[in-house]
């Protein structure tokens, strides 16, 4: 969907208008972005096409001001991806292959300048150092690397705060993201005793009311969202990832669907309580029985499963994976 049709006002903004001078306008205007209904999901562009990705949970829940400070920053990414197509896609998925390495992430040549770009914007606007020093830390990073990046932001404790500086922007926080029926893409599953046993009588009942919302992210996942029950689903690892994982996935997402009906047993967005989430951990440990069962390996599920780096810090992550009962290779 169109950029403007959620973000207004950025046009009018000089740290963007600073970004793409005289072109601000067609730029904005042409601009799109895609919803990605994860509630783990912030923002991000697309090294394909340049284009925005906006987590539908983020842009509901999170401050104004990070919101605000997030679209300044991926702009700047845009003017990057517009500049040097090919260096922008070369040096975004250095720290991505990596399952986001933060030490990568902190020291990237995209990512400095344009943190410095919305570390300024937030200095405009009034935010304090602290606060900015907390918007900037992204998961577990290395205390030194990130002193260092600290550095780079020319971010003090003793800087001096300026007034709050009024935003004027709209953000469109209802935006929503088109969802399709399960059954439309994912055949069979009513009719798999890994299914009957968790929903039983109600088994096609269930299925016939899931659905799936379609993501061009380029990680390889399928994902179950617990804000609103529907799976979200990467179109290019639909397309061509392994049929044994994609299974896998397909079971835990149900797995966590019957766990998280009723919202009772789901977790928060704190990372810490999404990997000792006892819901989540029984539903995991069902897809890897599940995933031994039709062949995978277990050192091509850890492999799989590395993705979760992102959202846990080490240790967290560590004894999750003894947790669901694999081992990670030292």
């Amino acid at each position: 969907m169109p950029f403007t049709q959620v973000f207004k006002g950025f046009e009018g903004i000089q740290a963007v208008r600073r970004v793409f001078g005289a072109d601000t306008e067609e730029v904005i205007g042409r601009l799109q972005i895609r919803l990605i209904p994860s509630r783990y999901m912030y923002m991000g562009v697309n090294d394909l096409d340049g284009n925005l990705a906006v987590g539908t949970h983020h842009l509901k829940h999170s401050d104004f001001k990070i919101l605000y400070l997030d679209i300044v920053h991926e702009l700047f990414h845009v003017g990057q991806f517009m500049r040097d197509k090919e260096w922008f896609g070369k040096e975004h998925q250095k720290y991505l292959k990596t399952g986001f390495d933060t030490s990568l992430y902190y020291r990237s040549p995209i990512e400095i300048p344009a943190h410095k770009h919305a570390v300024d914007e937030a200095k405009r606007i009034g935010m304090a150092h602290d606060d900015i020093a907390e918007y900037l830390r992204i998961g577990p990073v290395d205390p030194k690397v990130f002193v260092e990046f600290l550095k780079a932001m020319e971010l003090r404790p003793d800087m001096a705060t300026a007034p709050a500086a009024e935003v004027p922007v709209n953000i469109d926080r209802r935006a929503s993201v088109p969802v399709f029926p399960f059954t439309d893409y994912f055949i069979g599953f009513e009719k798999l005793p890994a299914s009957k046993a968790l929903f039983g009588e109600k088994t096609e009942d269930v299925l016939a009311d899931l659905k799936v919302a379609f993501s061009p992210s380029t990680f390889g996942f399928i994902s179950f969202n617990e804000e609103d029950g529907n799976l979200e689903v990467g179109m290019r690892y639909l397309e061509e990832g392994d049929e044994r994982l994609i299974y896998m996935d397909i079971i835990l997402c149900l797995n966590l669907l019957k766990r998280f009906s009723g919202r009772e047993n789901a977790p928060d967005t704190d990372p810490q309580s999404f990997g000792e989430n006892q819901a989540v951990v029984e539903s995991y440990k069902v897809a890897v029985a599940e995933a031994r069962r039709v062949g995978i390996s277990d050192s091509k599920i850890l492999r799989h499963l590395n993705a979760l780096n992102f959202i846990m810090p080490p240790p967290v992550f560590e004894k999750f994976i003894w947790n669901i009962g694999l081992r990670k290779k030292r």
